[in-house]
């Protein structure tokens, strides 16, 4: 997802450092990469385990990454009243959170929250899950005992609520654009996270990846490819970069 939004998108966060919110940023797999990168970042989220997690890879880097973490707190992405408007030049939402509010009032205030926290001119990149996606990763894990009511539960309400699973709201690409253009946010791209080779097997895809000689060709033309429509709607998840314009 970084690396698609990094590529892809206008902004170019190597020229200056920016603040940027990790928003749902989990154990902290982002913070740390761009903390690494010289950014001021700050991480929310709404589990204790992931903050503590990601507070222990904090402390565990090198002072030169600590220094630019600046918190890393518990809350949620409904409810950012703990920082002012337009406090941060961007805002992540990545590892699709958004997917993990079932009712549409709530996806709504997790947009306009994300919106009101960024900068004039800031950039927000938000992920989802794909509904899309989702219908062909019913045939890759195919089990009958659960695949037959499940796929026309997802049908019909967008959700899968499986015995195993937390609750998830798989998003199609308009439904995405909708809820962010409805929040007043300009969106420039729609990537596949996976691109390509999302649904693949996984032993050839790691086969590729061993090959000096044809693995640069293929990550050439996942970057390339990524942001085609019939790629973004086809992945398993799916990234927009989207403007706040005012």
């Amino acid at each position: 997802e970084i690396s698609a939004c990094l590529v892809g998108s206008e902004m170019c966060i190597r020229d200056r450092p920016l603040r940027i919110l990790d928003a749902g940023g989990g154990p902290g797999r982002y913070t740390i990469w761009l903390a690494e990168r010289g950014h001021q970042v700050t991480l929310v989220d709404l589990s204790p385990r992931s903050v503590a997690l990601a507070r222990d890879r904090v402390d565990a880097a090198p002072d030169s990454v600590r220094r630019n973490v600046e918190a890393v707190v518990e809350g949620s992405i409904t409810d950012l009243a703990a920082f002012p408007d337009a406090s941060f030049d961007a805002v992540l939402c990545l590892g699709a959170p958004l997917s993990h509010l079932i009712d549409r009032g709530s996806r709504q205030r997790a947009i306009a929250e994300l919106r009101r926290v960024t900068r004039p001119s800031g950039l927000l990149f938000v992920s989802v899950t794909n509904r899309i996606g989702a219908y062909r990763g019913v045939v890759q894990w195919w089990s009958p005992d659960w695949a037959r009511t499940w796929i026309q539960e997802l049908r019909t309400t967008g959700i899968t609520d499986r015995d195993d699973e937390v609750p998830w709201y798989l998003f199609l690409p308009e439904e995405l654009d909708g809820l962010l253009s409805e929040a007043g946010l300009i969106v420039e791209r729609l990537y596949g996270c996976e691109g390509i080779g999302s649904h693949l097997q996984e032993e050839m895809l790691l086969a590729v990846m061993d090959d000096p000689v044809v693995w640069p060709i293929w990550r050439d033309v996942l970057l390339e490819t990524c942001d085609h429509p019939n790629v973004a709607g086809s992945t398993r998840n799916i990234l927009a970069v989207a403007r706040r314009l005012d």
